[in-house]
């Protein structure tokens, strides 16, 4: 593949209401001789339910990168990204026969022989939106013409703009990533160096490829050289989703060339033959971090710091004797080692994580990068559809990290030994060994917090900079190989995680990477101390991290987090509600009474000169009351009337009488209250004088008197 076009070709994938995904038009056409209309390769039988993932009808747009075998070289891969796209059926303008659906499902895909998924994304966005606008699918044309501008493009680029640093890390969304997964993305880093069998699912499938990919660019250089063979692997059967060769495929071991460049001609031209562990390398003029500066002056400027140390401090104490600041920069304890100078550090961890640039300033070509990750039927699948299902029990794959939407893969548990829900963030180890082995030790825990917090404030082309997120890795993974060195049950390997540590020795591309660096005797290894580059005293920031971490990743810390949240709620409920009664029983205990109580005092003071309106069945009852008590004879009137002043001399009290008219209207003017109430008494009568007095004069009027 290396003299073949960057893009290999631009199809289009739909979805027909009777045959399912098909390949409704590729250029050049994917079986050769034929007009590119609904043919495909054997060995790519299952593309269109790659293009098309499951669940794809659930959403108006989504991107999907996926993985082939080359049908022609069985140590090549073929890189896909496809654009989805479901749009209205009357979005389109000449509507065919077989568009019997209200919406319309395809997608506009690329295979390429370079592994730059996201440079091509952002291009394949506008070219597909451009194909959907036309509102006729037979209109071809524009995707030639994108397929021929592509390949123009992408040759005439300068060699150094294909480098490890420009096209394959467009459009992974590094700082999103970790500010989503904090601590759990250096889970996820050491977990891919495990080979171990990873299934991440979640829908839509974008975000899935974007953690894998993401993932596997913090390794270096393992997406610009170490993508090869991501999904070659010789099957123990004849496997549909598998291209067949007419040759087997030979495993390549000792002076072999650790990686196959995939790059045009005219980029191989500016390779280095000379170096003797990576042939691959680029020049190291090319190799330049965001600043500009050369990662081989930055290297010297790093050799420079390190001869200015005494050689007799070689090593140092358990502790400390671990860090890459430490004095010494040998592997065990020597008689002219420093003593307790240096078991207490009081430096910071930023002054500790200033020295990483001795650790990330070393090319990659030195230790031999990138480690051969996937390799040897170990698969890196960014999205699979459930065809390939088949293809994880094969006994020739050892390991993978795949991609899925299909809710089949969640409850095929067998399959795997990591279960990755991307939407919640969840990583579920199903086996006890392997819990063990991710554990993140306190050292981890103190590296991920730094680079989290730099991240959360990040400035431009420097601290927190996804340039600085791979800078800070790339210090990490050669420490990690510097300290795998060391003997077992050294103080030094289990900063990394003892279990971890022995884990990643016994893999294969730990040995492959022993084979190819003579037993890791790496010169650029020497000037460097074994051990963790935040190996430190324990401190009350690290326990809280390490609670943090426990609450977050164990299972009982996510039930003890689901009840103390239940728990919160179920409790802020009651006392929400026992303030509402609290509240309501004190209001009707201090609330001033309606309709007020008068009494004889009231009845005897002015009336008040309240302005709010009266009703008028106020005034109409008082009227009724003043005109029956005009209606009485002028002797019961008087009558009644010394009775009322007797009793008043006598300060004998009145009773209080709430009339209907109070009760009913409350804020009633006083003095309408008070003359119907006094027509009331008068009528009635509140004393037995005043009965008795109103009985003889009525017997001395109406009776006739004997004679």
């Amino acid at each position: 593949m290396q003299n073949q076009k960057p893009v290999l070709h631009i199809l289009v994938v739909g979805f027909h209401h009777k045959k399912g995904c098909q390949v409704e038009f590729s250029y050049p056409p994917l079986v050769a001789g034929t007009e590119g209309k609904g043919e495909c390769p054997s060995g790519w039988k299952y593309l269109p339910t790659l293009a098309l993932p499951d669940g794809s009808h659930n959403f108006s747009s989504d991107f999907v990168c996926f993985n082939l075998p080359s049908l022609t070289d069985p140590e090549q891969s073929v890189y896909g990204i496809s654009c989805y796209r479901q749009i209205a059926l009357e979005e389109v303008r000449i509507r065919t026969a077989d568009l019997t659906r209200s919406t319309v499902q395809k997608s506009v895909c690329t295979l390429l022989s370079l592994p730059i998924y996201g440079y091509v994304e952002v291009k394949l966005s506008l070219i597909a939106q451009a194909f959907f606008e036309q509102g006729d699918f037979s209109a071809t044309e524009i995707l030639v013409k994108a397929y021929e501008q592509l390949n123009a493009c992408l040759v005439s680029l300068e060699p150094q703009e294909i480098g490890s640093t420009r096209l394959h890390f467009v459009g992974v969304p590094l700082r999103d990533l970790l500010l989503k997964w904090r601590h759990k993305i250096l889970i996820l880093f050491k977990l891919l160096l495990l080979q171990k069998r990873v299934i991440c699912y979640g829908s839509p499938v974008h975000p899935t490829c974007a953690l894998i990919l993401g993932i596997a660019s913090l390794h270096p250089e393992l997406i610009s050289k170490g993508f090869q063979q991501v999904a070659c692997v010789k099957t123990s059967r004849p496997m549909s989703p598998m291209p067949t060769f007419s040759t087997p495929v030979e495993e390549q071991h000792g002076d072999a060339p650790p990686c196959r460049t995939t790059l045009p001609a005219i980029v191989t031209e500016q390779e280095a033959p000379h170096e003797p562990i990576a042939p691959c390398r680029e020049a190291d003029e090319l190799l330049t971090d965001p600043d500009g500066r050369s990662i081989a002056s930055a290297k010297e400027a790093a050799l420079e710091e390190t001869t200015t140390t005494p050689s007799s401090s070689s090593s140092s104490s358990p502790s400390s004797g671990s860090s890459m600041e430490a004095a010494g920069g040998g592997d065990g304890a020597g008689p002219n080692a420093r003593p307790a100078a240096a078991l207490l550090r009081e430096t910071s961890v930023d002054t500790i994580a200033s020295n990483f640039s001795s650790l990330y300033a070393i090319e990659p070509s030195e230790w031999g990068a990138p480690l051969r990750i996937f390799h040897e039927g170990v698969l890196c699948l960014p999205y699979i559809s459930l065809p390939y299902m088949d293809l994880l029990t094969d006994p020739s794959v050892k390991g993978y990290m795949i991609g899925a939407s299909n809710v089949l893969f969640q409850h095929k548990r067998q399959l795997a030994d990591v279960m990755i829900d991307v939407e919640s963030t969840l990583i579920d180890v199903l086996d006890g060994e392997t819990k063990r082995e991710m554990q993140l030790s306190t050292e981890d825990l103190r590296f991920v917090d730094f680079v989290v917090r730099h991240v959360q404030t990040p400035k431009e082309d420097a601290e927190g900079s996804e340039a600085w997120i791979r800078d800070q890795l790339y210090g990490y993974m050669v420490a990690l190989l510097k300290t795998s060195l060391n003997a077992d049950g050294s103080k030094e390997i289990e900063h990394f995680n003892a279990h971890f540590m022995g884990a990643f020795k016994a893999t294969r591309c730990y040995g492959d990477w022993l084979e190819r660096t003579a037993g890791g005797s790496v010169p650029a290894f020497e000037g460097l101390g074994g051990g963790h580059p935040f190996a430190g005293t324990l401190s009350v920031a690290d326990m809280k991290l390490r609670i943090a971490q426990t609450m977050q990743n164990s299972e009982s810390g996510r039930k003890l987090n689901q009840a103390v949240t239940n728990t919160s709620r179920a409790v802020g409920g009651a006392l929400t509600t026992a303030k509402g009664a609290f509240s309501s029983w004190w209001t009707s205990f201090t609330a001033t009474p309606q309709g007020g109580h008068m009494t004889m005092q009231g009845c005897s003071e002015p009336p008040s000169q309240d302005p709010s309106p009266i009703g008028s069945d106020q005034l109409g009852a008082a009227d009724d009351d003043a005109a029956a008590a005009a209606t009485d004879d002028s002797v019961g009137r008087e009558q009644r009337n010394r009775t009322s002043e007797s009793a008043e001399a006598t300060g004998s009290p009145k009773h209080v009488i709430a009339t209907a008219e109070v009760a009913a209207h409350p804020t009633a003017n006083n003095s309408v209250v008070e003359i119907g109430r006094e027509a009331e008494l008068l009528d009635r009568g509140t004393s037995t004088a005043t009965i008795m007095a109103g009985e003889a004069v009525t017997d001395q009027t109406n009776i006739p008197r004997r004679t």
